[in-house]
């Protein structure tokens, strides 16, 4: 229990996400392609792995900036066209963002293309679906020599596809360029279910209650009492500690609430949730099984 107390510490410390619920989380930590994604090799030989941190020197030395692990991919001669394709992200809306980190690949100087193309499909994850474009990084414009091996954070909004279903592919286009690594792939958006005020009595004592169903598959229903107004956020970790989910950051009354989990887009396994306000922490585990 100390340990996972670290861990929450480390990470509440280090990600702030206000009044918004994480859709899509993927920091590598397991596998490359993960499960649930899909790896397409199109052009060349080189293919996107995971390389466990410290990175190589080549990329810095650096440590992975979430966990443990990266999503690789080297340069190639002549060309080279690889593609890390998303699970199925659900219920876009307004205000949705996908966010992700990136880290250039050391090199001798610029070379004339080289870029990573996040294309969207509203239909399926085949590679002919993605005829749309969330945005592009022009790797090959990134400053270039040891002090600018750093990671760098990109930001793309999915307004346009509020309403729908969608899948994103994170596109490595290369010409004997740079490589590459991807860290901590977020899909961040508003809370489509909402917080449920229970009743209108104010309780006595601070408090987080088991969730129910429990183990649940893949929803389940979460229910808090706050004794006094104020500031306060439900927070959901996978077994690493690692957050995956805010289901609560806002002022709130005193009284009785709920709020649902919707674990569509992760695996099964023990997970936690950690409500804070006021001062006043509790944390519950939970069992996700498909």
């Amino acid at each position: 229990m100390k340990k996972l107390t670290i861990l929450l510490f480390l990470v509440l410390t280090t990600i702030s996400i206000n009044s918004q619920v994480t859709k899509l989380f993927e920091s590598f930590e397991t596998s490359v392609p993960p499960a649930g994604w899909r790896s397409i090799n199109v052009v060349g030989t080189n293919v996107w792995n995971r390389v466990v941190a410290p990175l190589p020197a080549a990329l810095g030395n650096l440590n992975a900036k979430h966990g443990t692990a990266v999503a690789f991919i080297n340069y190639q001669a002549p060309t080279g066209e690889d593609w890390l394709v998303t699970p199925r992200i659900n219920s876009i809306v307004a205000g949705d963002s996908v966010v992700f980190w990136l880290v250039k690949q050391f090199s001798d100087g610029p070379y004339p293309y080289d870029s990573l193309l996040v294309r969207v499909s509203t239909t399926d994850s085949l590679q002919s679906s993605f005829t749309q474009y969330a945005g592009s990084v022009c790797v090959h414009c990134i400053p270039i020599g040891a002090g600018e091996i750093i990671w760098r954070r990109y930001s793309f909004p999915l307004t346009t596809w509020a309403g729908q279903n969608i899948f994103l592919s994170f596109v490595h286009k290369d010409s004997d360029g740079h490589g590459m690594a991807l860290d901590s792939i977020s899909v961040f958006g508003a809370n489509p279910t909402g917080i449920n005020p229970i009743g209108n009595t104010t309780p006595v004592k601070f408090d987080l209650h088991q969730n129910y169903p429990n183990p649940f598959n893949p929803v389940t229903k979460i229910e808090f009492d706050l004794p006094k107004n104020g500031f306060t956020t439900l927070k959901v970790y996978d077994a690493t500690g690692s957050e995956i989910s805010t289901l609560v950051s806002e002022n709130l009354n005193s009284g009785k609430y709920s709020v649902n989990f919707d674990a569509s887009n992760y695996s099964s396994g023990i997970y936690y949730y950690r409500l804070e306000s006021n001062g006043n922490v509790k944390t519950q585990k939970m069992s996700l099984v498909k």
